[in-house]
């Protein structure tokens, strides 16, 4: 079996992959922008009316569950910067959430 890199495999990055982040083999800048990605793909689906990408979602909501653990640690050596990313990125999926909800009730009092 060969080694797994502890570098971020993205192209041309240097940063090493954090601990909290093995599982996705990104550094903190690369998952981040992943995750606003899809974020974005999936609020886009909502807001054109398609239907939501379930798998996707979940993937998200995980992330929120990873980023909430991952800033209530204390030993977490995420600078400002990284932090507010983070935070970013919870805000953006509960806002998602939140409107999606609101749709729905919207549609269930329509009926």
């Amino acid at each position: 079996m060969v080694p797994l890199n502890d570098m971020c495999p993205a192209p041309n990055c240097t940063v090493d992959i954090p601990t909290a982040l093995e599982a996705e083999r990104l550094c903190l800048k690369h998952y981040v922008e992943k995750a606003f990605q899809k974020l974005a793909a999936v609020t886009l689906d909502f807001q054109c009316g398609r239907e939501i990408d379930d798998h996707a979602m979940q993937w998200l909501l995980a992330q929120v569950n990873f980023a909430v653990e991952t800033l209530a640690q204390e030993d977490c050596k995420w600078d400002d910067q990284e932090r507010s990313l983070l935070l970013e990125l919870v805000l953006g999926v509960a806002n998602l959430n939140e409107s999606m909800r609101h749709s729905r009730m919207a549609v269930g009092r329509l009926r």
